[in-house]
């Protein structure tokens, strides 16, 4: 075993544990309901945005900004094809119950990669992981509010959900991340160093990211009430799909490709992540299995701690 995937193994171990405190602290109620909203409130709206722009400050490369706009690619195409893929095959039993199919195929598409997507790519892989996993997120939120609000809800595109797509902070960060990044690199160096102390505050907030997320997550789980769900093949189809199956085929197509690197592992690594919230909030709007819903995202988050950790092992191989 090399240096790296040791460190590797490390950072999967002290996800665990990270997550593991957080589970002991909201079974002794010292991370309640409230405590989860203000600290979730906090990740969303400042410490993920400062994380994510920060891992801008990396020096400008030719070989980064040809990943990056691999990784943009194979965003742009991955949403809309998996979408379209799981509503015709994966999820086509579901016709009968039209609403679950709706919430299988949204659900199945749109990972919760902020919350934990972004702290995982960071704790595993440094800035650089966090870095490719804001550019490989750039389309999703633009694909979420579109194509992805319009088939779960029925409803056509609104204008709410370009406000929500336009100033969203970490996209915002995202953005202004990659347009410093770019005119950075036309500096000369020398030029930047009186932005040191800004940098610094940048990084020291962001820093926050990953253990702030996975007290939360441990707290989340640690306050499931996950009811009739575990008793439902249907859900345990959905999370063996959600959380195995595609990010397996993912994988399988960027290694034919000839993809590597952070190309590679960070769309994977994103694909594996648990049910996005946002899902939930949408059905419960519109009245679509909105019970079944929360649950799905309760349910599969405490799969995904089993199982992203053996992703992440095997992922190390390929860095």
């Amino acid at each position: 075993m090399n240096a790296n995937m040791l460190i590797g193994y490390q950072k999967i171990i002290s996800i665990i544990l990270l997550i593991l405190t957080g589970f002991l602290l909201g079974k002794r109620g010292v991370i309640t309901e409230q405590t989860q909203n203000r600290i979730t409130d906090l990740l969303m709206k400042v410490i993920i945005p400062f994380s994510v722009f920060s891992s801008f400050f990396s020096p400008f490369t030719t070989d980064k900004l040809h990943t990056s706009l691999q990784l943009l690619l194979t965003a742009l195409i991955f949403y809309p094809v998996n979408q379209l893929l799981l509503g015709r095959f994966v999820f086509a039993g579901c016709r009968k119950e039209e609403d679950k199919r709706r919430l299988f195929v949204f659900s199945n598409t749109y990972s919760n990669t902020v919350f934990m997507g972004y702290p995982f790519a960071q704790a595993l892989f440094g800035k650089e992981g966090l870095f490719y996993a804001s550019m490989f997120n750039l389309p999703y939120n633009l694909y979420l509010w579109s194509m992805g609000y319009c088939y779960l809800t029925k409803q056509p595109m609104n204008k709410q959900g370009v406000k929500n797509t336009l100033t969203n902070p970490v996209i915002l960060a995202c953005f202004a991340g990659y347009l410093w990044w770019m005119a950075r690199g036309a500096l000369p160096a020398g030029n930047t160093i009186w932005l040191q102390p800004v940098q610094e505050v940048f990084e020291m907030v962001g820093a926050c990211s990953t253990p702030l997320s996975m007290l939360v997550i441990g707290s989340l789980v640690a306050g499931t009430g996950l009811g009739g769900i575990i008793k439902d093949v249907a859900a345990w189809y959905f999370s063996a799909v959600k959380l195995i199956l595609v990010p397996g085929i993912l994988l399988l197509v960027l290694l034919v490709l000839g993809i590597s690197g952070g190309g590679l592992v960070i769309p994977v690594v994103i694909a594996a992540m648990p049910v996005c919230a946002t899902g939930g909030i949408l059905a419960a709007k519109y009245h679509v299995k909105k019970e079944y819903a929360a649950s799905l995202v309760a349910f599969t988050t405490l799969l995904s701690v089993f199982t992203i950790p053996v992703w992440l092992a095997c992922l190390i191989k390929f860095l």
